[in-house]
C-alpha cells in the first residue's frame, strides 16, 4: 500500500553506525512509521522547524489485514 503524497521532498543520504541504524529501525517499527519519517521528525525538531516534520499516522485509522481467500 502506498503512502499519501507528502508534497515536494528532497532525498538526503546519511551514513550512520549499525547500532544507530538498528535503533532507528526498531523505533520506527514501534511507531508504525518509515525510518525516513522518523529521521525527518527528529531533524525538524532539532532544527527548530517542527512544522516541517511529516505528520504521524492517525491511530484511529486501522488498516484491515488481508487474509487468503
Amino acid at each position: 500500500m502506498s503512502q499519501k503524497w507528502k508534497g515536494p521532498r528532497h532525498t538526503i543520504t546519511a551514513r550512520v553506525s549499525e547500532t544507530l541504524a538498528g535503533a532507528l529501525r526498531d523505533r520506527a517499527s514501534e511507531l508504525g512509521i518509515p525510518v525516513g519519517d522518523l529521521v525527518a521528525i527528529g531533524m525538524a525538531e532539532y532544527m527548530g522547524m517542527p512544522e516541517q516534520a511529516p505528520k504521524q499516522p492517525d491511530p484511529t485509522r486501522v488498516e484491515l489485514p488481508i487474509t487468503p481467500g
